[in-house]
């Protein structure tokens, strides 16, 4: 059991602090409200111990907080005083329970115990409670439905993680996977349209949607953070509410979910049928740097939009050493648009020292989310955030999300066949039309066909393509990692948010 212990005068608690981590807990402190409150957004807790009287936040007001932002978090006041009226207070705002000081270590075991089945009852409660939030959208009939679909996916995932309850948690997996199927059965039966305007923002209509309406306010940061997921979105926003009022808005990347799709559309404005055709030097077919020409399509992109005279600048950042060379270029005030594509997931990835670590991270959707949060908030990027003239708008968005894929699919083909794990384009290539989108002809859907027998496949669902020649050492080696490029939510459905400073 972990248990978070919120005290001023924690240095005074070292000896029950001792006695508990000798009965197994673990135990983490927190000198002040505000510290405490930054731990929880970092981390789980089974229960918090808070101090009911500190300087600065007092304990009231972090247990109004705490409640606001994890209703399932378990709270026991620590308190001086016996007065009823007090405890009434305490227990208006949800306290799940309160010692009175002087206490002795066996009050402390009692308030876990107490705890304990507290949780009990709340784990039950909580069953009820996913039920009904579960059939109340369990047919989602348009693309806003779908958003909020996820939304209570992701917000389900939080809380389960604050209970012991295995076989609600399988239930919940199986709720992610059906939604994966009819997302993936609304999403192609409806794409074309989607294409043709009468739907969710897709990637090549952001910029003009959201970013050319802002320029006309003022001067805009624009950051593109690499791979970064709607549930990683959510799970950095409350370090960023601390700075900033945040405009939420969703839109879904184009297919295939892939950086040389969805950030080439965002930055030209166009589909990549339409680069291919229009710009053709500028679309590439190899494997690398097939984005490469980023600057030059977001020129022309300006240009059919009529806005001249922009100073603009595109800065990519691959690693920590290139983030923190280009802080202070960050900083500068010369520009009316500053576009900063981070190589986020590599980022965090490359933040864990162990290699051992990393593979673990690759397999473990729950670390992931454990890592980035700490990550974010020691990260030079959020530093420059708060450092940003506040009469700028900043924009948070993402080129496409990733997947962990489960189930292998066969691909066959000639020899010239891409890479990815999630989608591939080749000569007569073929699959089971069970797992994936096959497309004899691209064009359809705004893919380009440079030869007439070239097809697309996209994974759907947690599929990934491995090849017949050594199926089985394929499937070990990519079973359970995060992959991108196909069908699903969890790489479609984005964020974009717009951060105002708080005065």
């Amino acid at each position: 059991m972990r248990i978070l212990w919120i005290d001023d005068e924690i240095n005074l608690l070292q000896s029950f602090i001792l006695m508990l981590q000798k009965e197994g807990y673990e135990v983490e402190t927190a000198t002040s409200g505000e510290d405490g409150l930054t731990k929880l957004k970092l981390s789980n807790f089974d229960i918090v111990f808070l101090d009911e009287i500190m300087p600065g936040v007092d304990g009231l007001e972090v247990l109004r907080n705490i409640k606001s932002h994890h209703p399932d978090q378990i709270v026991v006041m620590v308190t001086k005083s016996e007065e009823r009226e007090l405890m009434e207070k305490a227990y208006g705002e949800w306290a799940d329970g309160y010692i009175v000081k002087p206490f002795k270590f066996a009050d402390l075991i009692s308030a876990i115990n107490r705890t304990i089945k507290r949780k009990e009852i709340i784990a039950r409660r909580i069953g009820e409670s996913y039920t009904t939030d579960m059939r109340s959208l369990a047919y989602p009939k348009n693309y806003q439905d779908w958003i909020e679909k996820y939304l209570r996916l992701i917000s389900w995932d939080e809380r389960l993680e604050q209970i012991d309850d295995p076989s609600l948690k399988e239930i919940h997996e199986e709720q992610k996977r059906e939604a994966n199927i009819g997302f993936n059965h609304y999403y192609i039966e409806n794409y074309q349209s989607f294409l043709s305007g009468s739907g969710p923002i897709l990637s090549h209509r952001l910029f003009s949607t959201w970013i050319s309406p802002l320029l006309r306010e003022g001067p805009v940061y624009l950051f593109i953070l690499d791979s970064m997921r709607l549930d990683q979105w959510l799970k950095i926003t409350p370090v960023l509410r601390d700075h900033f009022e945040i405009e939420e808005h969703h839109y879904f990347s184009i297919i295939p979910s892939a950086t040389p799709y969805s950030r080439n559309a965002i930055f030209s404005g166009l589909l990549p049928l339409e680069i291919y055709e229009k710009h053709p030097r500028y679309w590439v077919l190899e494997e690398w740097g097939q984005n490469r020409f980023e600057r030059e399509l977001f020129g022309l992109q300006l240009k059919r939009l009529g806005i001249h005279g922009l100073r603009y600048y595109i800065l990519k950042a691959t690693s920590s050493q290139e983030i923190e060379r280009s802080y202070q270029q960050l900083l500068k005030d010369s520009y009316d648009l500053f576009i900063y594509v981070v190589n986020f997931f590599d980022l965090i990835l490359h933040s864990i020292p162990s290699k051992s670590e990393v593979k673990s991270l690759l397999r473990d959707e729950r670390l992931l989310l454990k890592i980035l949060s700490s990550w974010f908030v020691t990260s030079p990027i959020f530093e420059a955030m708060k450092r940003i003239d506040p009469k700028k708008r900043i924009v948070i968005t993402s080129d496409h999300g990733f997947i962990r894929v489960r189930r292998p699919l066969l691909v066959y083909g000639g020899r010239i066949i891409s890479a990815n794990l999630r989608y591939k384009f080749g000569p007569a290539i073929r699959t089971d039309t069970k797992g994936a989108l096959v497309l004899d002809d691209p064009r359809t859907i705004g893919l380009p066909q440079i030869d007439p027998s070239y097809r697309y496949i996209i994974a759907k669902e947690d599929y990934y393509f491995i090849y017949p020649t050594k199926p089985a050492q394929y499937e070990e080696e990519y079973k359970f990692t995060f992959q991108h490029g196909g069908i699903s939510p969890f790489e479609i459905i984005l964020p974009l948010a717009i951060l105002h400073p708080k005065r």
